[in-house]
């Protein structure tokens, strides 16, 4: 008898070789969901300069806001004592002025060609007309003695002068420790050399206080 012919099963091919047939998958919940995209990472270059641009900008508002309007200024020396110590820092309104003019009492930061290259702090105690002298340590404006309980008075003299138009006549409240226009070869500071107005101690903190 002769043989049957050989048939290939169902799941070979031509050449005879068997065809895996991958199995399918299920998700977990019976059902597929579209892939998560990666979120992109920021370069290190890009959040560096980010960090660089934005430090610039800070320095540069920093800058602009004590130009134009509030300086820091450290206490150098104690000239002002007991209302400012020697390394009190206070904030300066560079434009009390811009529409006015100073008064008698302000404390203000200035510069003078009697101490150039020096900003300073003291007490405005005339302005332009009044009449200035000092007896014994008392200070009169216009005759009349002037009230300062806040300095400490020595027996200092000051011939009268009138303070010129556009000017202001200075002292400090240590009185016998202040090189102000009492010293000076001309003792007036003009309107002009005022950086601005004191008006705040900042620091430290346990100093904090407004300058009336």
């Amino acid at each position: 008898m002769g043989e049957e012919p050989h048939q290939a099963p169902a799941n070979e091919g031509e050449s005879g070789r068997g065809v895996e047939r991958p199995e399918p998958s299920f998700p977990a919940h019976g059902r597929s969901s579209p892939p998560v995209p990666a979120k992109p990472r920021r370069s290190l270059k890009r959040g560096a300069l980010e960090f660089i641009a934005f430090a610039a900008i800070a320095v540069i508002a920093a800058y602009l806001l004590q130009l134009l309007l509030v300086k820091p200024f450290e206490i150098p020396s104690g000239s002002m004592e007991n209302i400012l110590m020697v390394g009190d820092r206070v904030l300066v309104n560079r434009q009390s002025y811009r529409f006015g003019s100073p008064k008698q009492g302000d404390i203000i930061v200035f510069t003078t060609p009697q101490e150039p290259g020096v900003d300073l702090i003291k007490r405005v105690i005339a302005v332009g007309g009044d009449r200035v002298r000092i007896e014994n340590g008392q200070v009169f404006v216009n005759d009349k003695p002037l009230k300062e309980p806040y300095i400490r008075k020595d027996s200092h003299n000051f011939q009268e002068r009138v303070v010129p138009s556009g000017t202001m006549f200075v002292l400090g409240d240590n009185r016998p420790n202040s090189l102000d226009s009492r010293y000076w070869k001309v003792p007036w500071v003009s309107d002009n050399d005022i950086i601005g107005q004191a008006f705040m101690i900042y620091w430290p903190l346990n100093r904090i206080a407004w300058l009336g």
